[in-house]
């Protein structure tokens, strides 16, 4: 019986843990829209969002990471951050400005990615 308790305790905890996902639009300067872009958002603040591009005739999609953005009672901020495709550092993309918001039903926020002004808004998948 104890097993079961600290084996239903350790799945409850975990759920807390698992990264928040949410399902929306990215926008980039310059009029490139992209639709139904899945983005998570973990307790470290890594925003992950997937299969993205970022222009128009990028030739493949690439999973972006951002790491460490600072959390606080729900907004979101961050500047000088090194994005990763991948495991690679891309230091010539860098985000700056980064500010936004974050519940458990909503994710929105917007940074210039590259010198280049970038915003994202969905809702929890």
């Amino acid at each position: 019986m104890r097993r079961i308790f600290i084996l239903f305790t350790a799945a409850i905890m975990s759920i807390g843990m698992m990264a928040a996902e949410y399902v929306g639009t990215m926008q980039m300067a310059g009029g490139f829209t992209l639709k139904e872009v899945r983005v998570s958002l973990d307790e470290q603040g890594n925003i992950t969002m997937y299969d993205v591009k970022f222009a128009r005739l990028m030739p493949v999609r690439v999973d972006v990471r951002i790491p460490s953005v600072k959390r606080q009672q729900g907004q979101l901020s961050g500047d000088k951050i090194i994005p990763y495709v991948g495991n690679k550092p891309q230091p010539k993309r860098i985000v700056t400005h980064l500010r936004g918001t974050a519940n458990k039903q909503m994710l929105s926020f917007r940074c210039e990615f590259g010198g280049k002004e970038m915003q994202f808004q969905g809702k929890a998948k």
